[in-house]
């Protein structure tokens, strides 16, 4: 009698070890990989090809788009798509942490500099454009394209006074927008009077001052370099 229940004890707990090596295997297989993986990055790459399908299903500005226009569409674009974006982002976030796979540096880096380019050549602002090359930095810090666009962003952050003296009494905004770039579009002032189109570009300068071009519908005639002095030093006070 003692002997059975020596064996019936003996076969529980070694029915018992069996089933809680069972569950510490499924635990262990089920957890996520630390380490770089094909099976995961092929996933995310899939949601990527989706991204890029959905992204050029979305209208293209017309050859002769207005910036606001350009501005506008762009937008809605980025709108339409942005929840899909935000769980692609976390996605590939989530991943990168967790295995520093390149792969998914790289990937990021690419999209740091593609929103740059959009900040940089279209929307016209060049301190966030130079934070996104810079993000893209971080995650490959030899990548020759966002050195390069970083560099440029910064040299057009302000208008140069060799740039700025070739704008000429006559010339139309494309010639304008080929010797000193675009303006941010709330730099831009614009009054109708009488049938005429009338604006302002204003550029910013690096001492802190401001230049600007002066349109009679859509012809220069009149710039001032000093159309603002640079802002007054703050009292230490």
């Amino acid at each position: 009698m003692n002997a059975l229940l020596s064996y019936n004890n003996h076969g529980s707990m070694r029915k018992s070890l069996i089933l809680l090596s069972l569950l510490l295997s499924a635990c262990v297989s089920s957890a996520p990989a630390k380490a770089p993986n094909d099976h995961e990055w092929s996933l995310i790459e899939a949601d990527y090809q989706w991204l890029q399908t959905m992204r050029n299903a979305q209208p293209k500005p017309p050859a002769d788009a207005s910036r606001k226009q350009q501005i506008e569409l762009l937008l809605a674009n980025h709108q339409k798509i942005e929840q899909l974006y935000v769980s692609f982002i976390d996605k590939l976030d989530e991943y990168y942490k967790r295995t520093a796979d390149p792969r998914a540096a790289t990937l990021f880096a690419k999209e740091k500099i593609m929103l740059g380019d959009e900040y940089m050549n279209i929307l016209s602002r060049y301190d966030r454009a130079i934070e996104l090359y810079r993000e893209a930095l971080k995650y490959e810090p030899q990548n020759a394209e966002a050195l390069r666009k970083a560099g440029e962003a910064e040299q057009r952050r302000f208008v140069s006074m060799n740039a700025f003296a070739g704008v000429k009494q006559g010339m139309k905004e494309d010639e304008v927008r080929k010797l000193v770039g675009l303006p941010r579009e709330d730099w831009i002032k614009q009054v109708v009077q009488n049938s005429r189109v009338y604006s302002v570009w204003i550029y910013p300068k690096s001492d802190g001052g401001a230049s600007a071009i002066y349109f009679d519908n859509g012809v220069v005639y009149h710039t001032n370099w000093n159309a603002a002095g640079p802002a007054a030093p703050r009292s230490a006070n």
